[in-house]
C-alpha cells in the first residue's frame, strides 16, 4: 500500500555565478548573497528544459538551497513547467560548503592551495565548514528526504479530513551546490572517502539522475543526463566525471547503495574492485597481514 516512491531523484548545481567568473565578489558579498550572471539565468533554463524532456509531463517536487544562485536557477528551471503544479520546499542543508564569512581573495588561494595537501574532505576552513560536517548535514537531509516518501502527511497542516492530500510527486528535483551533489552521492551510495575524491565536481547547471531500482525502494545512479546540443527530444546518460583523466570508468559498486562491502580476508583480496580503494596498503594491508598487489 502508500503511494509509490519518486522515479527519479535529479540533482542540479546552479547555474554560473558571479563568483564563478569574479572570485573577489566574496570579498564585500555574503555567499549567500552571490547572483546569478546572464549566461547562469540562460543555463537554467536550458536544465529546466532538460528536465522536462526526462520527466516528459510527470509532476515535481524541488527542494532547493536558500542560497540565492541556487532559488534564481530553480525560478529559470521552472519556465519549463508552466501551468503545471509543482511542489516546492527551502531546504538550508542544501547550501553550499560554509567557507568562512567575507572571504579575502590572497588569503582564500593559501587555504584552498592548503586544503589540496591536507585533504580535501577533512580540510577545515577557517570560520567554516569541512566536509565532514557537510556529509553529516547531507545524511541528516536524506533521512527526512526518504520519510517524505513514505509519509503523506509528514506535517499535520490543518486540513479538514474531507481535503484530499496533495498527490505525491513522481520525480524530487534537488537544486543546489556542486560539493552537495557529490556528497548526497557519497552518503547515500556509501562512497569510500578515497572514491568521493575522484569524483570530479559537475559543471553549472549539470544535471545527475539516481533512477529507482525497479521493485526495490533503493535508487542507482544513472549519470549526466544530456541532450546533444540543438536537439530538443531525447537524451542519454553519461557517466560523472571520475578519476585522475576524467574520463575514467566509474564502477559499478558506485553506482549503487549496499550496506557493506564483502571481505574475505586472504592473499590479494584487496585487489577487489570494491575493495581497492579503502585504505593505504600499508595500513590495513600490513594489520591483516595481507600482501597488497596493484
Amino acid at each position: 500500500g502508500g503511494a509509490p516512491p519518486p522515479r527519479h531523484i535529479i540533482l542540479v548545481r546552479h547555474g554560473q555565478s558571479e563568483g564563478n567568473v569574479n572570485r573577489t565578489a566574496y570579498q564585500s558579498t555574503p555567499d549567500s548573497q552571490i547572483a546569478l550572471t546572464e549566461v547562469g539565468w540562460a543555463q537554467g533554463v536550458v536544465a529546466g528544459l532538460q528536465i522536462r524532456e526526462l520527466v516528459k509531463n510527470e509532476s515535481i517536487r524541488c527542494f532547493y538551497s536558500p542560497y540565492l544562485r541556487a532559488r534564481q536557477t530553480l525560478l529559470a528551471l521552472l519556465q519549463a513547467f508552466d501551468s503545471q503544479t509543482v511542489q516546492l520546499s527551502s531546504e538550508p542543508r542544501l547550501r553550499e560548503q560554509d567557507f568562512g564569512n567575507f572571504q579575502d581573495d590572497a588569503q582564500m588561494s593559501r587555504v584552498l592551495a592548503e586544503r589540496q595537501v591536507f585533504g580535501r574532505f577533512y580540510y577545515r576552513f577557517p570560520d567554516g565548514e569541512a566536509g565532514t560536517d557537510v556529509f553529516d548535514r547531507m545524511a541528516s537531509f536524506i533521512t527526512y528526504l526518504f520519510r517524505t516518501m513514505t509519509e503523506r502527511d509528514y506535517f499535520d497542516d490543518g486540513r479538514a479530513a474531507h481535503e484530499p492530500a496533495a498527490p505525491p510527486p513522481q520525480n524530487y528535483v534537488l537544486v543546489t551546490h556542486g560539493l552537495l551533489m557529490r556528497i548526497f552521492c557519497m552518503c547515500y551510495l556509501r562512497w569510500t572517502v578515497t572514491e568521493f575524491e575522484q569524483v570530479w565536481n559537475p559543471s553549472n547547471c549539470e544535471i545527475w539522475v539516481l533512477e529507482k531500482v525497479p521493485r526495490t525502494g533503493r535508487y542507482r545512479l544513472a549519470g549526466r543526463w544530456r541532450q546533444p546540443h540543438g536537439q530538443h527530444h531525447g537524451g542519454h546518460f553519461l557517466d560523472v566525471r571520475y578519476g585522475k583523466s576524467r574520463h575514467a570508468y566509474v564502477p559499478s559498486h558506485m553506482k549503487q547503495p549496499s550496506d557493506a562491502r564483502i571481505i574475505v580476508p586472504g592473499p590479494n583480496c584487496l585487489n577487489a574492485e570494491a575493495l581497492r580503494g579503502l585504505s593505504d596498503p600499508m595500513d590495513i594491508g600490513t594489520a591483516l597481514g595481507i600482501p597488497f598487489s596493484v
